[in-house]
């Protein structure tokens, strides 16, 4: 009896996921989605929020779990640096940080604060605002339904510098199918707004904000691009698609994260040409337990 509970429990959960999905696909890229039988890159992001193995998705996108996955895939080597990981921060906490630093909220995206100057940090507003992320659930809005499956942490990391004066987000959208493994990356300067995206064989599909030549030069053609690239087809080995965020200061690689589905699959590829292509290399591994659970009929 209780099995037949739970079991109707989780039908009508996916059930009214299903009906806030659609409506929010609708409105938010113009036209109904199709989540069964999905052909769009947007409609494989919603059925794998529908259908994926949703413990595995929490444990690579959590912010602190992940940096295991990370060490034991590609080395260690490869992490920024931890200075703690706590389950609430404490004034005391700060005492023994250094000057620069960045904190997370493990279980979130973009729930961090950047502290360059521990001198002039206000603490207590920085421990009120962690405490209240720390009861937060992420992803509610958009049916990331992987976020709520994260036992929350509050993670210090070390705060990277580059000395090109900013520091670039590399995302590699990793893709392992029918054709092999497949890739296309987007540079992007965040602090300057600006950013490209390339295919693997550096044929330009876009640039954003101005992305001048010299940026060019100063971000794209780096000697270690490859070891890039050989990282992210690593950490992405166990999916069809995966993004991975790699930066890339002074020659040395360091983890940025794992996400499995961008932007909720809410924000719009704008260029055709780009939407068609990422389309077109993310092939479903549906029959794959790690990836996509058994599907149910609501």
């Amino acid at each position: 009896m209780t099995k037949l509970i739970s079991e109707t429990q989780a039908k009508l959960a996916l059930s009214a996921r299903r009906i806030w999905i659609n409506q929010r696909f609708r409105r938010k890229l113009g036209y109904v989605g199709n989540f069964e039988t999905p052909r769009t890159f947007e409609e494989k992001i919603q059925y794998r929020k529908l259908y994926g193995n949703h413990e595995f998705y929490a444990m690579v996108a959590d912010k602190y779990r992940v940096r295991d996955y990370v060490a034991q895939k590609v080395g260690s080597q490869y992490l920024v640096p931890l200075l703690g990981v706590y389950d609430r921060l404490t004034p005391a906490v700060f005492e023994t940080l250094p000057d620069r630093f960045i904190i997370k909220a493990n279980h979130g995206c973009k729930w961090h604060q950047i502290v360059e100057d521990k001198n002039s940090l206000d603490v207590l507003a920085t421990v009120n605002y962690f405490d209240r992320l720390i009861n937060k659930q992420y992803g509610k809005n958009s049916c990331e339904y992987h976020y709520r499956l994260i036992p929350p942490k509050i993670v210090i990391e070390e705060l990277l510098t580059d000395n090109r004066g900013v520091l670039a987000n590399y995302e590699l959208f990793c893709f392992h199918g029918r054709n092999g493994f497949e890739w296309s990356i987007s540079v992007v300067l965040q602090e300057l707004k600006r950013s490209i995206v390339l295919g693997e064989n550096g044929e330009q599909w876009e640039r954003h904000g101005g992305f001048t030549d010299e940026d060019y030069a100063k971000y794209v053609k780096l000697e270690n691009h490859e070891e890039m690239v050989q990282i992210a087809e690593t950490l992405s080995a166990d999916f069809d698609f995966a993004r991975i965020d790699l930066y890339n200061v002074q020659g040395q690689i360091y983890f940025g994260e794992i996400t499995c589905t961008p932007g909720g699959g809410f924000n719009p590829i704008k260029n055709q040409s780009t939407a068609r292509k990422l389309s077109e290399m993310w092939h479903l591994d549906t029959d794959n337990p790690q990836l996509y659970e058994q599907r149910r009929v609501a």
